[in-house]
């Protein structure tokens, strides 16, 4: 179970990096026309996070590497038998490797090719057309990362409910085999029959209850008037 969470709160944390870059790719696919300026906003804002801390991008690829491990430990703990949904570890880790490989030889690159500082006039660059193709390329890796991110989360959540309606299939059929084995428990079977008093065998250093007392009364009148009668007859 802490496998799952693992992987679902890396992928959050992924997909959340992931989004902040929606600030200056929507200035390259959903804004009409695009104009020069729209461009050299997305070039700067590209050009800062190329030029970041290194310990961000390490920080970045730590949380891949554990959200890779997560589902690969799970998908070999599924396989062998011991609980776990291996169609959902297996689509999860493959679509987890699919970002990661898109990263390593798309977005990195593409990053690191970016200069930093800029030219002050960019638009008017020669640098300026093959970088507008270059945060293209960056915002269309994102979007193909964002889906392949939600994917996971589909995946994990899919796996989740899953994993609950095999839990709750057990006590269902309970139910089914109750009433089977209560009126079972009704039917008199030939050892739990009573018998009568005078066949059972003594049972010394036990006092008689009233029922058992009153039926051995009982017994006794029944023993005395019957000569009597056959007395009277004769």
């Amino acid at each position: 179970m802490w496998r799952n969470a693992i992987t679902t709160i890396t992928t959050c944390f992924l997909l959340g990096t992931t989004f902040t870059h929606w600030i200056a790719d929507h200035n390259v696919l959903w804004r009409s026309p695009l104009t020069p300026a729209a461009l050299e906003q997305s070039i700067r804002y590209y050009a800062l996070v190329g030029s970041g801390a290194p310990v961000l991008g390490w920080v970045y690829l730590g949380v891949g590497l554990a959200s890779s491990l997560a589902a690969l430990t799970k998908l070999v703990t599924g396989w062998r038998g011991q609980s776990g949904e291996v169609l959902f570890d297996g689509a999860s880790l493959l679509l987890i490797t699919s970002v990661a490989y898109n990263q390593a030889t798309e977005v990195f690159p593409t990053l690191a090719a970016i200069p930093s500082p800029l030219p002050a006039n960019l638009t008017e660059h020669e640098m300026f057309g093959p970088l507008a193709t270059a945060v293209r390329d960056l915002a269309n890796d994102n979007i193909i990362t964002a889906v392949m991110l939600t994917g996971v989360m589909f995946l994990q959540a899919g796996r989740y409910a899953a994993s609950r309606s095999g839990e709750n299939d057990g006590p269902e059929m309970m139910p089914d085999t109750a009433p089977s084995s209560a009126t079972s428990s009704l039917v008199p079977s030939p050892a739990m029959t009573p018998k009568p008093l005078n066949e059972r065998h003594a049972t010394p250093f036990r006092e008689l209850t009233e029922a058992e007392a009153m039926e051995l009364a009982l017994l006794e009148n029944n023993s005395k008037r019957t000569p009597r009668r056959s007395t009277r007859r004769k």
